[in-house]
């Protein structure tokens, strides 16, 4: 019997499929389009399968750390996580599983938990399982584009005309009103600082206006959703156990070590480095670096520093022996000084995506800071893409295989930074970016010099709180120098219950953003908040417009003083625990030694 690749089986099943539902699908949804003439009909309906056999192509392959020269397609290996919502897991398998929650949906997963991946799935699986037209936009897109010309709507019509589907503004219109679309958003945390306002505006007020479709947007987790009551929040769960496990076997890798793998990860590895071996890209990293080096580091940042000594020194496995590729003829070290040096200057300048004009810009800036180390640009560019695999070329634009390769050695990068220079740049931009909530660069910056972080970058912000708690105490005085007035969050259950809850809307972006990490570097154990008694609090405000922001001065006609700080111990808990690591770093700041050994002793 001939030997069959279950693989391809897969992948032309999987075409197969979306050929068939091309074929039936316009007769699923030529309802939004009834108005539509005889002969226009038809020519729709041709559109639409020309849109999906171009979307399909463009969703159902792509390219990873393993199978980084060749897109593989997606269901060879994907591992299908769930989503939690309301304390129950929701299987993803079918969009319909999500869509039954509400009609506008936020998906919020840390970096490397697979949101893009989901997404398409999502979008495939939504030709397949419904009678909607699926629409799948990436938001890092916007970033390039002028503010005043951003328009969701826009955006649609174009991504529907470009892929095929063209139609008269009318027939798009009326879709739209007759609610035809599932519109997939994806990476709403990838948008740039000085464009989130404007893309908030217009997606909020295109899910308004045309609220009979479905909206499904991914983003890491962020208090930027806040207040965007008419949306259901749901979690990206991480890899079980035995979906790690299935993801290994899927993968195409060298059998022997897959092997061996493949059983310490389930007799050990998976309890020991959960944190790693959940997450779908870790995981894959896992896997290069067990075959490297047939162990695991303890530390996230010894995992990356790994990881790209393995990415860098990795040779072609169709090749008998070791050839190292790497064009710019650089060591590892002289290379990776270079890439931080890119992944930093990119990284603050909010870049995640680059044309090769871009991308040769910020090679031509590492050439002129590091004059003592000789290469091309040409070079550096394909070792990026092709040798080392730190950056995909999608199109004609390249971005970072993963965000998290960029804030690491951008974190690296900062560490190379005298004191001085570190805390102008970072006191600074904790003053202007909410992305250190959402972003890991702060949190392996941390990783990296935890001791440095305290003392130069929390501490001054630090002792700013504890000057004005010491004033004021817990009281509307310290919550009005912090806060600009509070939201009220709705959600509604599955079972249709409502839930309110309390939210503080940020004045002092500084010194709530120094507080956090604070808490969050330094081990902070968040209590259970009294849910009972913040939702009896906020009901008092139903009537009130939740999306708008209610100053403080509404906010005491409507309910006492004692009755807002009550609601807000979970508040004062961190403002206190800031305070005391204040009072700690000052003792350690205090403590100077003067001696030689002393000097050493501390080193």
């Amino acid at each position: 019997m001939d030997n069959i690749d279950t693989k391809e089986v897969l992948t032309n099943a999987t075409a197969k499929v979306m050929e068939d539902a091309a074929l039936g699908m316009w007769n699923k949804i030529k309802t939004f389009f009834k108005d539509a003439s005889a002969h226009d009909e038809i020519e729709l309906g041709y559109a639409y399968k020309e849109y999906l056999e171009n979307t399909q192509a463009k969703n159902s392959k792509i390219k990873t750390l393993i199978y980084r020269h060749i897109p593989k397609d997606l269901y060879s290996f994907y591992e299908c996580v769930g989503v939690e919502y309301d304390n129950k897991i929701i299987d993803t398998n079918s969009i319909n599983n999500i869509l039954e929650i509400g009609n506008k949906i936020i998906i919020s997963g840390t970096g490397g938990i697979g949101k893009t991946t989901m997404l398409k799935h999502l979008f495939l699986n939504a030709v397949k399982d419904t009678n909607f037209i699926p629409v799948l936009i990436e938001l890092r897109m916007t970033n390039s584009m002028d503010i005043e010309k951003i328009s969701i709507r826009d955006i649609i019509f174009e991504n529907l005309v470009n892929n095929g589907f063209r139609m008269e503004e009318k027939y798009f219109e009326y879709s739209l009103e007759k609610g035809g679309y599932v519109i997939l958003l994806d990476g709403f945390d990838e948008i740039n600082r000085e464009k989130i306002q404007k893309l908030t505006e217009e997606i909020k007020n295109f899910s308004n206006k045309y609220s009979q479709n479905k909206y499904l947007i991914t983003s890491r987790p962020t208090d930027g959703f806040l207040g965007w009551n008419d949306y259901v929040e749901v979690n990206a769960l991480e890899l079980t156990k035995e979906q790690a496990l299935s993801l290994v076997n899927k993968i195409e890798f060298d059998e022997k070590v897959k092997e061996i793998f493949y059983k310490e990860l389930d007799e050990t590895l998976y309890d020991k480095y959960k944190s790693f071996a959940s997450n779908p890209l870790l995981l894959t990293i896992m896997l290069l670096t067990f075959d490297n080096r047939a162990s695991i580091p303890d530390k996230l940042n010894d995992f990356y520093e790994q990881a790209f000594a393995t990415l860098f020194n990795m040779h072609d496995a169709t090749k008998d022996a070791y050839v190292r590729d790497i064009r710019t003829g650089l060591g590892c070290e002289d290379f990776k000084l270079i890439f931080a040096y890119f992944c930093f200057k990119s990284y603050f300048a909010g870049d995640t995506e680059f044309t090769e004009v871009s991308l040769r810009k910020y090679i031509t800036m590492c050439q002129n800071k590091f004059s003592n180390i000789t290469f091309k640009i040409d070079d550096f560019l394909v070792d990026l893409n092709q040798s080392v695999c730190m950056l995909v070329k999608e199109g004609i634009n390249y971005r970072f295989t993963h965000r998290s390769f960029q804030e690491y050695f951008a974190a690296w990068y900062t560490c190379k930074l005298v004191d001085k220079d570190q805390q102008d740049l970072l006191i600074n931009w904790i003053k202007e970016t909410d992305r250190i909530q959402t972003d890991s660069y702060f949190v392996m910056l941390y990783n990296l010099q935890s001791e440095k972080v305290n003392k130069i970058i929390l501490y001054p912000g630090l002792k700013q709180i504890r000057k004005k708690y010491q004033e004021t105490g817990f009281s509307i005085k310290f919550l009005k120098y912090m806060f600009s007035g509070v939201g009220i969050e709705r959600q509604i259950s599955q079972k249709g219950e409502r839930r309110y809850s309390f939210s503080f809307t940020i004045k002092n972006r500084y010194l709530c953003n120094i507080m956090r990490a604070a808490c969050k570097l330094n081990g902070y154990s968040y209590p259970e908040i009294n849910t009972e008694f913040a939702d009896q609090t906020a009901r008092k405000f139903r009537n009130i417009r939740a999306s708008k922001k209610i100053y403080f001065s509404s906010v005491l006609k409507t309910i006492t003083e004692e009755e807002l700080l009550q609601s807000s111990e979970w508040l004062k808990e961190q403002i206190e625990f800031s305070i005391n690591l204040a009072d700690l770093l000052e003792k350690s700041i205090g403590n100077k030694r003067q001696t030689v050994q002393d000097v050493l002793d501390r080193l």
